[in-house]
């Protein structure tokens, strides 16, 4: 068993120390990001909790939470409510909760 485990750190250690002596490879102009960029990419990511502690809570998501929020988006495919305890479902819907907050400050700077 240890040898396939030797052999791939061996691997591993070869290929990055081509990389070290080839350099970086050129992945094109640098792209710089503005203010609302930036608060976009965090908007998505508080979409993205916001549904999952919801529909994971609740089995429900931002459509039935705060319509006006998910701003006629899809629906969540193949999202389900999870089997959790009384406490645990408390906690879980209050994340759920407390994301939305953070979407709505979020769309106030956009």
């Amino acid at each position: 068993m240890a040898v396939p485990s030797l052999l791939a750190t061996a691997a591993f250690l070869l290929v990055l120390k081509a990389n070290m002596i080839m350099g970086a490879p050129y992945c094109g102009p640098v792209i710089v990001a503005s203010d609302f960029d930036l608060v976009q990419v965090a908007l998505n990511l508080e979409f993205l909790e916001a549904e999952f502690f919801l529909i994971g809570a609740n089995g429900e998501g931002l459509d039935t939470i705060a319509p006006n929020l998910a701003q006629g988006g899809p629906p969540p495919v193949g999202a389900r409510k999870a089997n959790l305890d009384y406490t645990t479902h408390r906690i879980i819907q209050e994340f759920g909760f407390e994301e939305v907050g953070h979407i709505r400050f979020l769309l106030l700077l956009s």
